[in-house]
């Protein structure tokens, strides 16, 4: 799924909303949606320390990882459930 698909799914979704992502490798997850934002992160340099960059993602609440990013290009669909 693209970046402007997700931002567009999401869009009139407020966070605390329940979703069903259905992922590219065939995993039906069940997850809170943390933030409406869908944007990746730039390569940041410090010193001697690189912290690579980072694809679109959706910022999400699930089982018993907690906080974590969904990448946009590995997800087919997402649907609201509650």
């Amino acid at each position: 799924m693209s970046d402007n698909e997700a931002r567009d799914i999401i869009k009139n979704i407020t966070p605390g909303t329940r979703l069903e992502i259905i992922k590219t490798n065939g995993d039906i997850i069940e997850v809170v949606l943390a933030s409406q934002e869908v944007r990746g992160l730039e390569e940041k340099r410090y010193d001697n320390l690189v912290v690579p960059a980072l694809p679109a993602a959706l910022i999400v609440y699930g089982g018993r990882w907690g906080k974590f990013r969904l990448d946009t290009q590995d997800i087919v669909s997402i649907v609201q459930i509650s």
